[in-house]
Parts: C-alpha cells; sequence; structure tokens
C-alpha cells in the first residue's frame, strides 16, 4: 500500500477527494490530511507518505514553500498539485520546484484524479525497484568486488579486450585504482600446491583471501595499491609510484621484508615478488607485468622469498645443457665402486657449473638433471629384478619433483635425498651388510650418553655427509638418529634412577638434558611413565 496526504485549506475540498476514490482497491491508503503547510510538515514526518496533494494558495505556509521544503528533505515523496486555472504560473513554478503532476480541482473527475494518483504510484514503484536493484547491486558488488576485479585484470593482461573496454567495465564496477603514477609488480606465493596445508587453510581460495588482507593491511600506511589474482598464486600489484623516485627505490626493500614478515607469522607462507617499472598509463600496465613474469623466472636461482628488479636480469640462455662425456663416466665408476663421495662430487660439479652460469632457463636445468637421473637408473638396470621398489622409489617419482620443483635449491635437495636412496639400494642388491660406521656411531652414542651428539656431528664422525648419513641410519636401525639418541638416554636415565637410585634432576644430567621439564616429557615419551612414578618401584 501506498500512503496518500491531502494538504488544503478548504473542507470541502478535501473531504470530496478523501470520499471519491476506493484507496485499498488500488493499492492506496489514506494516511492525513493538513489545512497548510506548516501543518502538513509535522503530519509527514509522522505518517511518511508517499504521494501528496497539495493546494498551491494556503495560509501560514502556501504550496510552493512546502513543496520547496519537501523536495529538500524529502525526495522521495511526489507531489501532485491541486491548483485553478488562474494559478497556471504558480503551477509552472511548482513543477520547477520538484512537483510531479498537477490536476485542476474545480473540474477535476473522480477517474481523472485516480489517473494521475496511479501514474504517480507507478513512478513510486519504478523509483522503488530501481533502487533496490541499486542496492542489490551496490552489495554484490561489495561482496565480490575483488573477484570481478581479478576477472577484469585478467582480460586486459590477456588481451582479450581492448584498454577502453577495460576502462569503461572497471568504471561501472567501481574498481579503477584512485591513483595515477603505477609501480607494476609480480608477486607468487611460493610453494603454492603445498602453501593451503602450510597455513592450515581450508582451501586455496581461503588462503588467497587472507592474503589479500594481510597485503592490504601492510600497505595501508606505506601507499595505495591495488591487488588482482591473475593465476594461481600469482598476483598483480599495482602500487601507487607517486613518492617513488625510481623502481628500485630502497623503501621497496624494507616493504618487502615487512610484508613477507607478516605473512610467515600469520599464514605460514613466503612470496616472491619482481618489481617491473613505472608508468602513468594503465594501459602500458599489461606489458611491464609481462615482463615482470619473465623475470620472476629468477626465483629459480635466486630461492625462495627474494626481491628481483626485473631490469637488473638479462633474458635466459635458451640452449642444451651438456653433462660432459668425461663426467659421465666418473659417475658411472663411482657407482659402480659405491664410491658415495664420490658420486656427490660429480653431482657437486655439475650443480656448481649451473649456479655459476646462474642464467640458463630453469626448464633446460631439469632437463639436464632427468640426464643424470638416467645415468643413475641405467647402472641400476642390471639389478632391476632383485628389487622391489615401490612407488616413492621409482624414478617416476623423481622425475616428477625434479620437474615441480621451484628451486635450483630445491632440485639439490631432491637429488641429495634420491643419491642416498640409489646407494642404499645398490648396497642392498649387492648383498653387503649394514656398514661398519653405522654400528660405530651407535657405540659412540652410548659410550658418550652424557655429551648431545648431533646429527651433523654423527655424520662428520662417520665421514658422510648429512643427508645420506640421516637415510642410511634409519634404513639400517629402523629410527632416525635423533629418536635412537633420545631413546638411549632415556634407557639410560632409568636404569640410573632404579639402580643407582639417582634423583631425577640427577639422572637427568647424566645423560646430558639440564632441563628437568623437557627431560620428563622425553622419559614419558620413550618409557611410557613420567620419571618420579619409577623410582623405588624397580619397573
Amino acid at each position: 500500500m501506498l500512503k496518500v496526504m491531502i494538504v488544503d485549506d478548504e473542507a470541502l475540498v478535501r473531504i470530496g477527494i478523501k470520499s471519491c476514490i476506493e484507496w485499498e482497491k488500488y493499492g492506496l491508503e489514506f494516511v492525513g490530511q493538513a489545512e497548510d503547510g506548516m501543518q502538513a510538515l509535522e503530519l509527514i514526518e509522522a505518517a511518511c507518505p508517499d504521494i501528496v496533494l497539495t493546494d498551491i494558495l494556503m495560509p501560514n505556509m502556501d504550496g510552493l514553500e512546502l513543496i520547496e521544503r519537501l523536495s529538500a528533505r524529502f525526495p522521495q515523496i511526489k507531489i501532485v498539485v491541486l491548483s485553478c486555472h488562474h494559478e497556471m504560473d504558480s503551477v509552472k513554478k511548482a513543477m520547477r520546484l520538484g512537483a510531479e503532476d498537477y490536476i485542476l480541482k474545480l473540474s477535476m473527475k473522480p477517474d481523472q484524479l485516480l489517473e494521475v494518483l496511479l501514474k504517480a504510484k507507478a513512478q513510486v514503484e519504478k523509483e522503488r525497484l530501481q533502487n533496490e536493484e541499486k542496492i542489490t547491486f551496490e552489495s554484490v558488488l561489495r561482496a565480490n568486488k575483488q573477484v570481478i576485479k581479478n576477472g577484469l585484470y585478467k582480460k586486459i593482461m590477456s588481451g582479450s579486450i581492448s584498454y577502453a573496454e577495460f576502462q569503461k567495465e572497471s568504471s561501472i564496477m567501481q574498481v579503477r585504482p584512485e591513483f595515477t603514477q603505477y609501480l607494476v609488480m609480480y608477486c607468487a606465493i611460493d610453494d603454492y600446491d603445498d602453501a593451503p596445508a602450510k597455513s592450515r587453510m581450508r582451501d586455496s581460495h581461503l588462503l588467497s583471501s587472507s592474503f589479500l588482507n594481510i597485503l592490504q593491511e601492510g600497505l595501508a600506511d606505506f601507499a595505495k595499491a591495488e591487488f588482482a589474482e591473475l593465476g594461481e598464486g600469482e598476483y598483480l600489484i599495482l602500487l601507487d609510484a607517486t613518492f617513488l623516485r625510481t623502481p628500485e627505490h630502497p623503501i621497496l626493500s624494507e616493504l618487502f621484508q615487512k610484508m613477507n614478515r607478516s605473512l610467515k607469522r600469520y599464514l605460514n607462507i613466503t612470496v616472491s615478488l619482481v618489481v617491473s617499472g613505472k608508468t602513468g598509463s594503465l594501459k602500458e600496465v599489461p606489458a611491464f607485468y609481462a615482463q615482470a613474469k619473465q623475470a620472476s623466472g629468477y626465483r629459480f636461482y635466486r630461492g625462495k622469498a627474494c626481491l628481483i628488479f626485473a631490469g637488473d636480469v638479462p633474458e635466459f640462455t635458451d640452449k642444451e645443457i651438456i653433462f660432459g662425456l668425461e663426467e659421465e663416466k666418473r659417475l658411472i665408476d663411482h657407482l659402480n665402486a659405491n664410491d658415495y663421495d664420490g658420486v656427490t662430487s660429480v653431482v657437486n660439479r655439475f650443480f656448481h657449473s649451473i649456479a655459476a652460469h646462474g642464467a640458463y632457463h630453469p626448464m633446460r636445468v631439469k632437463t639436464s638433471l632427468l640426464h643424470v637421473l638416467y645415468i643413475f637408473m641405467k647402472v641400476l638396470e642390471p639389478y632391476q629384478e632383485h628389487l622391489r621398489l615401490t612407488d616413492d622409489e621409482s624414478d617416476t617419482k623423481w622425475s616428477e619433483m625434479i620437474l615441480d620443483a621451484e628451486t635450483l635449491h630445491d632440485i639439490k635437495s631432491t637429488v641429495d635425498e634420491f643419491i642416498g636412496g640409489f646407494m642404499q639400494s645398490m648396497l642392498s642388491v649387492k648383498g653387503q651388510t649394514a656398514r661398519a660406521e653405522i654400528m660405530s656411531v651407535k657405540r659412540y652414542v652410548c659410550e658418550n650418553i652424557g655429551q648431545n651428539i648431533s646429527l651433523e656431528e654423527a655424520a662428520k664422525y662417520s665421514n658422510m655427509s648429512r643427508s645420506y648419513f640421516s637415510y642410511l641410519f634409519k634404513k639400517e636401525i629402523g629410527e632416525s638418529f635423533t629418536h635412537f639418541v633420545n631413546r638411549t638416554k632415556m634407557e639410560k636415565a632409568k636404569e640410573l634412577i632404579i639402580k643407582r637410585n639417582l634423583k631425577v634432576y640427577e639422572a637427568a644430567e647424566k645423560v646430558g638434558i639440564k632441563d628437568e621439564a623437557y627431560f620428563s616429557k622425553l622419559f614419558k615419551k620413550y618409557i611410557g611413565v613420567s620419571p618420579g612414578k619409577i623410582k623405588g618401584k624397580g619397573m
């Protein structure tokens, strides 16, 4: 129901209008009448009508002043002027002030009045619908602004829409940047495939939302910025560049470090950032972004959480990397001799030569290392029938890990782990027993139980690399070196408490642990009960 009010100083006019319309039948409700504009304003405040029928000539406050006030305070109210023939100049003024329509009250008939009212009613309903649609649009826009922004920037970056179309759509969707100088940057989440699990987020969408929130908050006191997710874990950042003298401004390094500290603290992730250049035109942003994305390939050499300035890096050398025949022969000889140190020295030299060049295309590097992996598998081939490789030990698994690696450091870690497993497999198929070095380390730990021997120290004692020793120890003993050391210490402590009647803190000190709380925690983990409970019970 739309509410209607009448304002006229003639009672007969008011009564006549009120009685000549079947209000409810036409979705209307008569909510009041007033004798002049002053009285009408008080009633309008209380009744909130949608349509007001008003005379022009009235005492105290005439219709023109009423219309002017209503237009200023209640612009949504539709005003219909009740006039006489000689008042046409005033009617024209009323229309200029905001009246919707007029009707000659002395000659009007009920059907004419109804027609005017229904016309005003239709206009009110139309505007209400438009307002609801606007509110809905703005609500959807607010809720999906980042998604809309992502989609628009993806289109302009890929060239699927023109710059003119981008300007038009971004303006309509209210996602255009508010600044005029742009510093273009490419941002990538390191180890993106594992990032949701590392950050304890349910999925990548939640991670991206949290990531953008942290960036926005972090930059709030620094500069205006716009963000758009253009790929999985890949973002365009447009920074207000009006305060920067050059794209390499030192404050960017400080900003980058602050950004990664926050991301590491709250999401347990890091990002790498490539700074491209400054421009005063959004039209040039796609070219700058493409340059930054291409330069991001140097993350491969510089590692994760790195800051790269696109102008400082050359184009990649896209040519085959040769693993020389002499080196290949040395590698095969070392493999056949089960010479772990010899194998690692050859592989490390190859890695060093790649890192020293520092500009080979990452895919060329990965392809060359897959060739090295193939050499290992050719050496193992005659023994394949004696091996029962699991999926985790297959060459396919190692190949995929190399191809999926983001940095040269990641590949080196993968290859080191592969070599450790490979050498153990060679020992196994050739019928060789556990190496004496492992048994020597076990004896060393037992004889020096009061010392805290680290994995690095044990590996050095055995003349092995840390990774190979760790792998070999667990393979042969059935538990990690750390677990072996802790278990051996707790078993010795149990013996000291029961058989030598030492106090708990004394037993802890004897096995090299000064923190009694930490000792009690370890003791319960490996022995099953707290040390205080076994004292004097002979368990």
